[in-house]
């Protein structure tokens, strides 16, 4: 029995493009996320995360090792378990600007889950868009709008709307805050931790910024090469790094907090 309420057990993912060696994206890696927690995922790229991401969401499969939800094993989840393991797993990505459809009314983009599996109604559809847009902060009346009127700040609280829409367990986030500017980034992290208090929602938080992991974050694991090379409570890792690695990508966010801010 666990704890987690989303894992990973020795997963390891190997591809083997046509005409190259093989390559190996994560090597016997164990992960996981308890209910209501937030736990970081760091590492430069090409370190593993990304994989790992897709692992958890199920748009991947690992070659060999099990993901874990709630204790059973992806794996033997049959058709209908399988849409329910979607519904409670869900992704917040990186960039607002690419993750929504341009074509396509907010109210329509938050609820596109209920439509892909045709449960319900138009009119429901946009009560439950117009509830999700008052959980973050946005007004009603913003439903009929196009990601296009919309700033980068407000387009990913669209984002983290459309991951609330089935009730999930889990959000993946994927550097949700990487491409806004600090002041919108600080507005969308209190958003995440406001929400995670009210809703219980457990988070994975993929992420290169070592302050920002500091500041959310109760765990965090980092990754090297496809390895998990170091992991524990924020403060712990954090503070007293005994990584190489860890300790490289703390004075490397060190670096990047003196850099002027770039308006997302």
């Amino acid at each position: 029995m666990t704890d987690f309420i989303i894992e990973a057990r020795s997963v390891t993912k190997t591809y083997s493009p046509k005409g190259r060696d093989e390559v190996h994206a994560l090597a016997d890696v164990s992960f996981g996320v308890r209910p209501g927690e937030m736990v970081g995922l760091v590492g430069e790229s090409g370190s593993g995360k990304t994989t790992l991401m897709r692992l958890l969401l199920g748009i991947e499969e690992p070659t060999s090792g099990s993901v874990f939800f709630k204790g059973t094993d992806r794996s033997k989840f049959n058709d209908a378990v399988r849409r329910d393991y979607f519904n409670s797993v869900s992704a917040v990505f990186q960039n607002p600007y690419s993750s929504l459809n341009p074509r396509r009314r907010l109210w329509d983009i938050i609820t596109e889950r209920r439509a892909i599996e045709r449960r319900a109604s138009r009119a429901n559809r946009r009560e439950r868009a117009a509830e999700l847009l008052d959980q973050v902060a946005l007004p009603q009346d913003f439903a009929d709008r196009f990601p296009h009127q919309l700033s980068g700040g407000q387009r990913q609280r669209v984002a983290i709307a459309r991951a609330l829409c089935e009730d999930p367990d889990v959000i993946v986030l994927d550097e949700p805050m990487s491409a806004l500017d600090v002041s919108v980034s600080a507005q969308i992290s209190n958003l995440l931790l406001d929400l995670q208090h009210e809703l219980g929602v457990s988070y994975i938080f993929v992420a290169h910024d070592m302050h920002m992991v500091r500041h959310m974050c109760h765990r965090t694991a980092v990754l090297l090469k496809g390895k998990i090379v170091e992991e524990g409570p924020v403060e712990a890792v954090l503070g007293a790094p005994q990584h190489q690695y860890t300790r490289s990508l703390i004075d490397a966010s060190e670096l990047r907090s003196l850099e002027p801010a770039v308006e997302g």
